[in-house]
């Protein structure tokens, strides 16, 4: 693929069609519309917004190609601007090689989004199966670091009876609020479809009870039914928004703006520039010779390094002991 793990979310073409927005763009906007500082903001509105911003992230890859490694140490930077001068600070980092291990960590005006993930693929009969062994959390300074934390889903490569990516069938995926005491839980493709997103939302305060059942498809509308009779539901992601807005190139320029930033040495694009260039040029000999002049250059440094006995570390994340998990070097500990 034409990709490393680290810019196929904000680069690779969504499978819903190639005109969708990038999954990344559509959390971001997602998470603008949470109403997190008005005064009647409620706990169970923000948890069904912060929900429906993960559920607009989580889709299979539409490419069936085995995206590229990353080398230890590669990052993936960029700033996502919106139509009123909002923007996301974004920082991918590979920070561990063996398991391979990326972190990453993004800062917009209301929001904190952070989280850590490993890809564990192996085979099981005609299909591969890729499980994502990591976390995502979206955390609300302005609420006392009101933290939102979900697992994260699994995927399939199908070979029979044709190659495409899907969902994997009744995998359990977790959303869960500890403060205000709302947690989901969601599968995707049921036996109604492997599009389909199927769930319910349950609060700590009315007995650990169903108060929302969850319904629809992640290339379509996703609504919340509430168990109160009384109420209305509630469409908390709808793909066909995004997707109009993709197909009118002037109106998505208008909407936002991606700038990725270059000035690290260690950039995805820098590393990997030779390699993405002769695949443009179809030069598939000049690309394999390409991407093990990167694999070479790691292994000599890693060697290196072992000689000299430095221990690596990473440029932007620190590994937390208490948790096990890659956190921001410049970002207090968010619980």
């Amino acid at each position: 693929s034409r990709y490393s793990v680290l810019r196929i979310a904000t680069d690779s073409v969504s499978p819903i069609s190639k005109d969708m927005p990038s999954r990344t763009f559509r959390m971001f906007e997602m998470l603008r519309r949470v109403r997190v500082d008005a005064v009647d903001s409620t706990a169970e509105e923000r948890f069904l917004g912060v929900l429906g911003a993960f559920i607009a992230e989580c889709e299979p890859p539409r490419s069936l190609k085995k995206p590229l490694n990353p080398v230890l140490g590669e990052t993936a930077m960029h700033t996502i601007t919106f139509a009123d001068g909002s923007s996301f600070e974004c920082v991918w980092e590979q920070v561990s090689h063996h398991p391979p291990v990326s972190a990453n960590f993004a800062r917009g005006p209301t929001f904190v989004v952070a989280g850590n993930v490993q890809p564990k693929p192996h085979l099981v009969g005609a299909h591969i199966e890729v499980a994502l062994d990591g976390y995502v959390q979206f955390v609300i300074p302005s609420r006392g670091n009101e933290t939102y934390e979900a697992s994260m889903p699994t995927f399939e490569w199908r070979f029979l009876p044709r190659w495409y990516a899907r969902m994997k069938p009744n995998a359990p995926v977790t959303f869960a609020c500890a403060r205000t005491g709302f947690r989901a839980e969601l599968t995707y493709g049921t036996k109604y479809g492997c599009h389909r997103i199927k769930g319910a939302v349950y609060a700590l305060g009315a007995g650990n009870g169903v108060v929302y059942t969850i319904d629809g498809r992640y290339d379509g509308e996703v609504v919340a039914t509430p168990t109160r009779a009384d109420e209305a539901p509630k469409t908390i992601y709808d793909a066909n928004e995004f997707l109009r807005i993709g197909q009118c190139a002037g109106r998505a320029r208008e909407h936002w703006m991606m700038v990725k930033r270059h000035d690290d040495p260690r950039d995805s694009d820098t590393v990997w520039r030779e390699c993405f260039e002769a695949m443009d040029r179809n030069d598939w000999d000049a690309a394999r010779a390409a991407k093990k002049k990167v694999e070479d250059n790691e292994r000599f440094e890693r060697r290196a390094r072992a000689e000299r006995g430095d221990i690596w570390r990473p440029k932007y994340f620190t590994h937390d002991k208490s948790t096990g998990r890659w956190v921001r070097n410049d970002v207090p500990t968010m619980t």
